[in-house]
């Protein structure tokens, strides 16, 4: 009796062709999602960083009784220290604040050639993950002089808030007179310092002067992406010195016009700076630019912390008029809602 063996079937090549398509559709479905859950990630990341900060901001205050000074300037001609600096004791690095001085020429310069040999090598080549954005595309460190890495801040200090419709262009919306800026190393003219803020050159703001409340004015915000200019090319502004970088000490006093690194004033709304264009703007430029103002790379705004310690998502798309206010602490009006 003849007996026959089944053979045994496989895939033909047109149906192994319809199981890769229908992978690659899968997969071309799945991943948007994947790369949305990710950046939604970084985007709580980046949250709970201006959280930190809002958090050591409040623990400084309990000290002191004040918020820090923005950034000071080092007798009688040197660069000196930026708030983060101060906020290093309440951001887990007492260590490295305990080791640096605070006198010298330059203690907030982090390159050669200015005088001070002490805090520099401490922070170079140094990062701390709460100066960076986790959805940025910017360079973590960058030559800061002399050839010298170190971390660039992410985030910026508000100063204030230009009005160019109230008493002229150096006029802010809380009523005290800005500054022109000192249109230092190619900065595009006419940028304007603000000290309608919280975090200032040269002066210390207590609760009390926020007289808008703190749930209404805004303290730190971001700088963490790439502006554009002319040419639609991308490119880097941002605190040219790095984040210890105060203001410089020639003239020192609350009436000099010098660069005032990791602080801006908003004289634009959010994200301006990435337009086709934007570095064409009035006081914008990477070194040091008084109004680059708060950009990201988040889709349709910008977080940011305000003084009562909560982290807000701020659109693109707010009235200028409101998001000034935001930024100045007792200007008196109503900011309704952002």
């Amino acid at each position: 009796m003849l007996s026959f063996k089944k053979r045994s079937q496989g895939f033909t090549l047109i149906e192994l062709l319809v199981v890769i398509a229908i992978i690659a559709i899968l997969i071309a479905l799945l991943l948007p999602a994947v790369q949305q859950a990710r950046e939604a990630a970084r985007r709580t990341q980046c949250k709970n960083n201006l959280k930190q900060i809002g958090l050591a901001l409040h623990n400084y205050n309990d000290v002191y009784g004040v918020f820090p000074i923005g950034n000071n300037s080092s007798f009688p001609d040197g660069w000196g220290i930026s708030f983060w600096v101060s906020l290093l004791p309440y951001m887990e690095q007492s260590g490295l604040y305990n080791q640096m001085t605070f006198s010298g020429q330059s203690p907030g310069y982090t390159g050669q050639g200015t005088g001070n040999t002490v805090n520099g090598p401490l922070v170079r080549g140094k990062s701390f993950a709460f100066l960076a954005c986790p959805s940025s595309p910017l360079p973590v460190f960058k030559d800061t002089g002399a050839g010298i890495q170190t971390q660039i801040s992410q985030y910026v200090g508000i100063s204030g808030a230009v009005n160019d419709a109230v008493g002229g262009p150096f006029q802010n919306s809380s009523g005290t007179p800005d500054l022109p800026s000192d249109n230092c190393c190619s900065c595009v003219v006419q940028g304007v310092h603000a000290r309608g803020g919280v975090l200032l050159p040269f002066k210390a703001v207590a609760f009390r002067d926020i007289t808008d409340g703190t749930s209404n004015v805004m303290a730190v915000s971001e700088q963490s992406d790439f502006a554009k200019n002319a040419a639609n090319v991308q490119v880097l502004i941002t605190n040219n010195h790095g984040w210890m970088m105060g203001t410089a000490g020639v003239g020192s006093g609350e009436g000099t016009n010098q660069r005032r690194f990791n602080l801006t004033t908003i004289r634009y709304a959010p994200n301006a700076v990435k337009a086709v264009g934007g570095t064409g703007l009035q006081g914008v430029c990477n070194n040091d630019g008084a109004n680059n103002g708060i950009f990201s790379p988040h889709t349709g705004g910008v977080q940011t912390v305000l003084c009562d310690g909560s982290a807000r998502f701020i659109s693109e798309n707010i009235d200028l008029t409101t998001l000034k206010r935001v930024a100045t602490r007792n200007d008196g009006q109503v900011v309704g809602e952002f």
